[in-house]
């Protein structure tokens, strides 16, 4: 086993996991979902990207899998649309979840297409592969679009974020969703925005929940054209931008 893998500790309070680690939640039971949706989704202007009958592939990145949340918003969305792009989903995980705690996404949102036994075995397999060879740290899975001849495939890298971002190609849009910057820095560091910077273009977007100045002031400094938004619910503002 890699001697730099770290074990997360977690615990459940009222069915939602916490991070010992960082003290903090991966995902709201309350409104979690919706959330989820209007921050990183609405906020990077996916829906209407999904319905302007685009032809090239997009290609979303992530910072943070944890649940698998946001993964399944952006399905649900892509899943809903009449006649979709192909999309690219591209995640990483520093301290991935077993499936006891994955499932809390389950019962927590029991109306919303979530993990089924067969991603769960496989999602495992990859899991316990990566556990044995660092080398072996990707996680693929596909899903074909009901209506669309169109599919959604899924990369997901086990490992640290500056070693992952390497495996990214150029991303249209980013969702920056690592525990808080005051309890997670490192997913927030000038390193980590730096390599995010190499893997995006012209136009690329991003969205986060938080509305830390130095993390709009570093965006900005790598050519970023940032902005405050209403945050969802009681938080006050979150941060969208785009790559000019």
């Amino acid at each position: 086993m890699d001697p730099n893998k770290e074990k997360v500790g977690i615990e459940m309070k009222d069915g939602v996991p916490v991070s010992l680690s960082f003290d903090d939640v991966y995902f709201s039971k309350e409104g979690g979902w919706e959330e989820s949706r209007y921050v990183f989704v609405e906020g990077n202007q996916i829906p209407s990207r999904l319905s302007a009958n685009e032809t090239e592939v997009v290609s979303i990145g992530e910072l943070g899998f944890g649940t698998g949340l946001n993964l399944f918003v952006t399905l649900d969305l892509w899943l809903g649309a009449e006649n979709p792009t192909s999309l690219e989903y591209f995640s990483l995980e520093g301290f991935p979840l077993p499936k006891e705690t994955l499932l809390a996404l389950n019962f927590s949102f029991p109306d919303k297409p979530l993990w089924t036994e067969t991603l769960l075995k496989s999602y495992e397999e990859q899991f316990q592969k990566w556990e044995m060879n660092p080398s072996e740290k990707e996680w693929k899975t596909d899903f074909l679009h009901p209506k669309a001849k169109a599919m959604f495939h899924v990369h997901l890298y086990f490992g640290d974020v500056s070693e992952c971002l390497n495996e990214f190609p150029t991303i249209d849009f980013w969702y920056l969703d690592g525990f808080s910057p005051s309890k997670n820095p490192k997913m927030w560091s000038e390193d980590t925005l730096s390599k995010l910077r190499s893997h995006s273009k012209t136009g690329t977007r991003f969205a986060t929940f938080t509305a830390a100045g130095f993390i709009r002031r570093n965006l900005e400094g790598l050519g970023f054209m940032v902005q405050k938004q209403k945050g969802f619910g009681k938080k006050r503002e979150m941060l969208t931008g785009i790559l000019r």
